[in-house]
């Protein structure tokens, strides 16, 4: 039955999928199911099987490329809605240049508060062990540095304004 079958069966698949690949594949996956079934000896004509099965193989997989396709645009949509602007991202950047330069003109105490505190996420109490201070004195220090930066960030080259 394969071998009268074969390949009018390849030249089927290729032509309505336009790819010799998946028209072998859709082939092997009918074989499969049509040896599935000869064991059970309940279909009268395996030839008709065959044909059928690959038949519905071949429409199942363009459904799922169909709905593979729409999610992956509606993928593609999602991320760009997501994705910051160019004019977001030159912004963003120059922010963070003027933060780095306002936290390399902090006192030296205060930067070394604000980097355990701030950007280490240490506790209190243990950036004052490791400077060697109370950690009351470490939050003063952390208050000191975010009021400078603060005040840094608001003054003229941070407003935004370029009057």
């Amino acid at each position: 039955m394969a071998r009268q079958h074969h390949a009018p069966l390849l030249r089927f698949l290729t032509q309505r999928t336009g790819s010799v690949e998946e028209a072998k594949e859709i082939a092997q996956d009918a074989y499969v199911k049509v040896l599935a079934v000869e064991r059970q000896g309940s279909i009268g004509s395996l030839g008709s099987y065959l044909w059928r099965s690959a038949l519905n193989l071949m429409t199942d997989r363009g459904r799922r490329r169909v709905v593979r396709e729409r999610f992956a645009q509606a993928a593609r949509a999602e991320a760009e809605q997501l994705a910051p602007s160019a004019e977001a991202v030159v912004d963003a950047r120059q922010r963070l240049e003027r933060i780095e330069v306002a936290v390399g003109q902090l006192p030296p105490r205060c930067r070394d508060a604000f980097v355990l505190r701030v950007v280490q996420g240490r506790p209190f109490d243990e950036v004052g062990r490791e400077m060697g201070i109370s950690g009351r004195m470490a939050k003063i220090y952390v208050a000191r540095a975010l009021a400078s930066l603060h005040a840094s960030l608001e003054g003229p080259e941070g407003s935004g304004d370029d009057r």
